[in-house]
């Protein structure tokens, strides 16, 4: 696994909350405060739950809302996504795959599942439910920013800069793409120093000094609006 895959999965992988799977109490869906409670009650139970970090019973609440009304779509793609929060994988594809039998143009099932498939190492899968999603909204940053986490895990770069750059294009304050950005750019910085110093001895200095007090010179720069840090390396070479 590439250290560039690492460093932009690690970060694009945290619109997919971690948990451990918890074991689930028997469905008991007979609310005491509210009879014959709707669906949508036990929906909005569920995203408080999850909101809240409580997988485990937001997984019962949707439970409860799909035991009313089986065919709600949107119900098993927010289960799946608790279910994936929980690291139960199975459950968690086999809800976006029903969720998407009862309605192909789902978006969300697609974007949650293709990260899911992300997540799992079956890029082909991946990339697959994020085109969907894109030829369903060509504006959807989120798919642009996620197809571009797999671009960059099987090391097309070139593709992954272009996807980042898409979503911030269509979305400039969704923050994702701009970290999925600069973690690859900040990757292939330190794989060409890692190259250069691998030709030129450790200790080799560059015209602006080591690799190390580049990066910190360029650190510098964004911090203060200076750049004059590039213009030594700009000197032709004799």
């Amino acid at each position: 696994m590439s250290k560039i895959y690492r460093l932009i999965l690690a970060i694009s992988l945290l619109v997919m909350l971690s948990g451990r799977l918890t074991a689930q109490t028997e469905l008991e869906c007979d609310d005491p405060l509210i009879e014959n409670a709707a669906p949508t009650y036990y929906i909005g139970q569920g995203d408080v739950y999850f909101e809240g970090g409580n997988y485990a019973e937001a997984v019962r609440a949707y439970s409860c809302a799909l035991e009313i009304e089986p065919d709600f779509a949107s119900v098993y793609a927010s289960r799946g996504y608790a279910y994936a929060a929980l690291s139960d994988s199975e459950n968690a594809l086999a809800d976006y795959d029903r969720a998407l039998e009862l309605d192909e143009t789902l978006i969300a099932a697609y974007n949650n599942r293709g990260t899911l498939y992300t997540r799992l190492g079956n890029f082909g899968l991946a990339i697959g439910d994020f085109e969907l999603v894109i030829a369903l909204d060509p504006d959807n940053a989120v798919a642009y920013n996620n197809r571009g986490v797999v671009h960059a895990a099987e090391q097309n770069y070139d593709l992954a800069i272009a996807d980042f750059q898409q979503a911030i294009t269509l979305d400039p304050i969704y923050a994702m793409p701009h970290a999925s950005l600069g973690a690859v750019y900040s990757a292939l910085a330190a794989q060409s120093y890692q190259n250069f110093m691998g030709i030129n001895g450790h200790n080799a200095r560059l015209p602006a000094g080591t690799p190390n007090e580049v990066l910190q010179a360029v650190d510098d720069s964004l911090r203060n609006g200076d750049f004059s840090v590039w213009l030594p390396l700009l000197t032709p070479a004799r």
